[in-house]
C-alpha cells in the first residue's frame, strides 16, 4: 500500500512539473507577441498622424471653398 502511495505521489510531481514547464513555456511565447505589438502600435500611431495630417488639409481646403463661394 506504501508503494502505491509513493508511486500516486511521483505521477503527481510529473503532472505538476510538467503543467509547470507548460505555464512557463506560454509566458514566454506571449512575450513575442508583444514585440509584434510594439510594432502594430508604432504602425497605428504613424496612420494617426498621417489621418491627423490629411484632415487638417481637408479643413483647410473646406475653409478655402466657403470663403470662395461667399466672396465669389
Amino acid at each position: 500500500m506504501g508503494e502505491l502511495i509513493g508511486i500516486g505521489l511521483m505521477v503527481a510531481i510529473i503532472i505538476l512539473a510538467a503543467s509547470v514547464h507548460k505555464y512557463v513555456n506560454q509566458k514566454n511565447k506571449t512575450s513575442i507577441p508583444s514585440q509584434a505589438e510594439d510594432r502594430i502600435m508604432a504602425r497605428l500611431e504613424e496612420l494617426d498622424r498621417r489621418i491627423g495630417d490629411i484632415q487638417e488639409i481637408i479643413i483647410a481646403l473646406d475653409d478655402r471653398m466657403v470663403r470662395e463661394k461667399r466672396d465669389g
